[in-house]
């Protein structure tokens, strides 16, 4: 653990004594730049582990938090990129989130220490790039630091969907971004159709299970 320790190492001999010697140890914070990558498509997640070792030989629990770096970049209809700017209200949806805020570690067995991983998922809510850091940390076993990077790319075609006779199997579609937003539905072909009527407006995140084939969404100006 990082801190400061005062102690003797004793030297024991039959012929010439003991020979003793002061020993301050200096345990220093976790300064390894250790960084991850991920990228999907807007609409969809995935998911990752952060692996780290720990070293205190007692059960001790780390708190999971994850902080936004800076500002988004996010695409323009032009194709260059420029910063998005959150509000307060904003500030604190992130692209990136936990399984859990606590994170129960074992003690470790031996100088060695013991492997430990948290699951990190990555849901982007818009096209580009979104950067934030990761930090677990214990009163006694330190702080450790991930820097997460995340990037989305266009919407990606589902299915094939087969359809046969009698009900039509559900197709999902999720709104990913953090407020609402409304999508025009649209069938490129006349044998097909949905029960939902367009356009349709979806909540915050919020996940739809309906019969559409096809849909085009856009975000509330």
């Amino acid at each position: 653990m990082a801190g400061t320790k005062e102690t003797n190492l004793i030297l024991k001999s039959d012929d010439l004594g003991d020979s003793v010697y002061s020993l301050t140890l200096k345990g220093l914070p976790s300064t390894t730049q250790r960084s991850m990558t991920f990228k999907t498509a807007l609409g969809s997640d995935i998911g990752r582990a952060f692996k780290f070792t720990h070293y205190l030989q007692k059960p001790t629990t780390y708190q999971c938090s994850i902080e936004r770096l800076g500002a988004q970049k996010v695409e323009t209809p032009t194709g260059k990129k420029q910063e998005k700017k959150k509000d307060k209200k904003q500030q604190e949806l992130l692209d990136f989130s936990l399984e859990s805020n606590t994170l129960q570690a074992p003690p470790a067995e031996s100088y060695d220490g013991i492997e430990i991983q948290l699951n990190v998922k990555f849901e982007p809510s818009t096209l580009g790039e979104s950067r934030a850091v990761l930090i677990l940390s214990s009163p006694e076993a330190g702080e450790y630091q991930c820097m997460l990077y995340g990037a989305s790319t266009f919407p990606q075609p589902k299915g094939p969907f087969k359809f046969g006779a009698g009900k039509a199997p559900p197709i999902e579609f999720k709104n990913p971004f953090f407020t609402a937003a409304d999508y025009d539905i649209r069938i490129d072909n006349p044998s097909f159709s949905t029960s939902v009527k367009s356009p349709l407006k979806l909540d915050v995140r919020l996940l739809l299970s309906t019969g559409k084939l096809i849909v085009i969404g856009k975000k509330d100006a």
